[in-house]
């Protein structure tokens, strides 16, 4: 048996674009994840042949959606590019990256998105966490890595 090549879960980054183009992945979020997901139209199909026959449904594909999450340790330092993007309410460039070689399918998402959820949690006894959502805003870009 063959086993798969797999990469660590700190190689799966949320990058927001800054200054020139740069990119930087806020600290300490220790999960991260995109779910890609369609809308659609459904339409009631009639058999040609036989009017009386049930109709079965045909759909097409109306929109695409990216959602965004993450969740970890509330690193201080990250706090207000959070807290700054989601008061603004504005969209923001950033990157979901798979940091490795593409010949390994590595690459990132690029889209403009929206910061539709941050919340700050907290247990006695315990660090301060953070929990984020994203959802596109727009058309999203895959490029592969070198």
């Amino acid at each position: 048996m063959a086993q798969p090549k797999t990469i660590k879960g700190s190689k799966v980054l949320i990058q927001l674009e800054g200054p020139i183009g740069t990119w930087t992945a806020p600290c300490a979020l220790t999960t991260k994840g995109i779910n890609f997901s369609a809308d659609t139209n459904d339409q009631n199909i009639p058999d040609c042949t036989n009017p009386d026959a049930p109709t079965f449904t045909g759909r097409t594909i109306s929109t695409l959606n990216a959602a965004i999450e993450g969740s970890g340790i509330l690193a201080l330092e990250s706090l207000d590019e959070w807290r700054v993007w989601f008061d603004s309410g504005a969209a923001k460039n950033i990157r979901f990256k798979i940091d490795t070689i593409g010949a390994d399918n590595g690459g990132y998402y690029q889209m403009s998105s929206v910061l539709t959820a941050f919340g700050i949690g907290a247990n006695q006894g315990e660090l301060a966490t953070v929990d984020i959502g994203i959802q596109n805003n727009g058309a999203w870009t895959w490029t592969a890595n070198a």
